[in-house]
C-alpha cells in the first residue's frame, strides 16, 4: 500500500509488489492512506517523506494499534543521517530509494520470509513488562512499539498520577516517560513511584535542551537514565537494555555505544549495495538497521563516517547474525545485522579503532 507518490515511484512499487505477489493500491495524496487502508492490514506502507501531509499520515497510522506489526518505508531523492532521524522519528521503519524496485523488492521479500516460530502464550507472558507514560497518543505508540518489537510487554499512562500507579504493577521493570508529562510533572511522579516501592528502572525522554538539567535530576533516583527526544525511539531501548543488563557479566571486549549515521553496505563483490543505518559499535564491530538484512556467514563491505572522524571510512567484515523485523522476545536491537569488522582500506581499519575509542573516551567517568 502507498499514497502520495509521484507517477514513477508508485510505478516501481507496483512492479515491487507484482514480484512478490502482493495486492497494491496507491492514493494520490498522503492524506488519502487512510482510505487506501481501510479494512486491510497491508504488508508494508510506503510513503514519501517530502510530500505535503506525509508527517499526517504517519501520525495517522501510528495511532492504531492494528498497524503496529506493519513497517512503513519511507521514500526520498536522497538518503543520509536527517532523512533517517526524520524517518525514525515519525515511526518508520527503513528509507528506500525507487530508481529501480529491487531495493524494495529486497525489503518486501524478507518481510515474507519465515521468520522463526511464533512465541508461545507462557513465553510471551513471561516478557519484561515496560510502562510508556506521555499525554501524546502517536509518541506513546511509538514508544511503546519500539519496546514491543524489543521483547516487552507494554502499559501505557497518560498523566504523572498514572504513571505512579503503573510503576506499581507486579511485573513493571522499566518506565519510558515523556519530559512534558503533566500535570504534576515527570521527576515529580517518578520521586513519588521510588518513594512506593518502584524499582523499576527509568527512561526520561528529553529535548536536547533539557537533557543536561534533566541528567542532574535523574541521577538522585538510582538506575535512570535520559534519552534524546529528537533521536531515533529505537535508542531508548538500547538504554533500557543497559539499564536492565546485570551488572559485572559483561564479557565483551569493548563496550557497545549507540551510534547513528547512513551506512552504504553490499554482500562482497557483488555491483549492487543498499543503504542502512548504524545502531551500535564497539572497536571490532557494528549493527547496521534495514530492513534488507544479509545472511549470518556472508562477507560484507561497508562504507560510512568513523565515529569522531572527518573522513569516511571503508571496511570489511562477515555478518555474525542478523535480526527479522517484529516482535521478538530475545531481541535487543531493531531489525538489521550485525557485522564483525576484519579488515578495511588503507589505514581505514585503523581510523575506525581510533575513532570509536575517542568516541568511547567521551562516556568515561
Amino acid at each position: 500500500m502507498a499514497a502520495g507518490l509521484r507517477e514513477a515511484a508508485a510505478r516501481s512499487v507496483q512492479e515491487a509488489a507484482a514480484a512478490i505477489g502482493a495486492p497494491f493500491a496507491h492514493g494520490p495524496r498522503c492524506e488519502e492512506i487512510g482510505a487506501v487502508l481501510d479494512d486491510v492490514t497491508p504488508l508494508a506502507i510506503v510513503l514519501p517523506l517530502g510530500a505535503d501531509g506525509a508527517a499526517k499520515a504517519f501520525e495517522q497510522i501510528r495511532r492504531q494499534a492494528r498497524f503496529a506489526p506493519v513497517p512503513i518505508f519511507g521514500v526520498v531523492d536522497a538518503i543520509n543521517d536527517l532523512t533517517f532521524t526524520e524517518l525514525f522519528v515519525w515511526g518508520g521503519d527503513d528509507l528506500v530509494q525507487l530508481s529501480t524496485e529491487q531495493s524494495l523488492v529486497r525489503r518486501l521479500r524478507a518481510l515474507r520470509a519465515p521468520a522463526g516460530r511464533p512465541a508461545a502464550a507462557a513465553e510471551a507472558a513471561a516478557r519484561p513488562c515496560a510502562v510508556v507514560a506521555g499525554a501524546d497518543s502517536a509518541w506513546r505508540t511509538i514508544l511503546g512499539r519500539s519496546l514491543s518489537n524489543g521483547g516487552f510487554s507494554i502499559r501505557f499512562a497518560m498523566t504523572a498520577e498514572g504513571l505512579v500507579s503503573e510503576c506499581a504493577a507486579e511485573g513493571v521493570r522499566v518506565a519510558v516517560v515523556a519530559d512534558d508529562l503533566g500535570p504534576s510533572g515527570p521527576l515529580a511522579a517518578l520521586v513519588e513511584a521510588r518513594a512506593r516501592g518502584s524499582n523499576a528502572a527509568y527512561v526520561l525522554v528529553a529535548p536536547p535542551k533539557r537533557i543536561a538539567q534533566a541528567t542532574r535530576a535523574m541521577k538522585e533516583m538510582g538506575r535512570a537514565s535520559v534519552a534524546d527526544g529528537f533521536a531515533p525511539p529505537e535508542n531508548v531501548l538500547f538504554l533500557v537494555n543497559e539499564l536492565l543488563a546485570p551488572r559485572g557479566v559483561d564479557k565483551r571486549a569493548s563496550p557497545r555505544l549507540l551510534y547513528g549515521t547512513s551506512i552504504e553496505f553490499r554482500a562482497a563483490g557483488r555491483d549492487e549495495g543498499e543503504i542502512g543505518f548504524s545502531y551500535n559499535v564497539s572497536a571490532g564491530g557494528l549493527f547496521v538497521r534495514t530492513l534488507a538484512p544479509l545472511d549470518p556467514g556472508q562477507e560484507v563491505w561497508l562504507e560510512m563516517w568513523a565515529p569522531r572522524s572527518e573522513r569516511r571510512v571503508r571496511l570489511a567484515g562477515v555478518v555474525a547474525w542478523r535480526r527479522p523485523f517484529g516482535p521478538n522476545g530475545g531481541a535487543t536491537v531493531p531489525a538489521g545485522f550485525g557485522v564483525r569488522i576484519d579488515h578495511g582500506l588503507a589505514g581505514d581499519l585503523e581510523r575506525w579503532s581510533a575513532g570509536y575509542h575517542a568516541f568511547a573516551s567521551m562516556f568515561q567517568t
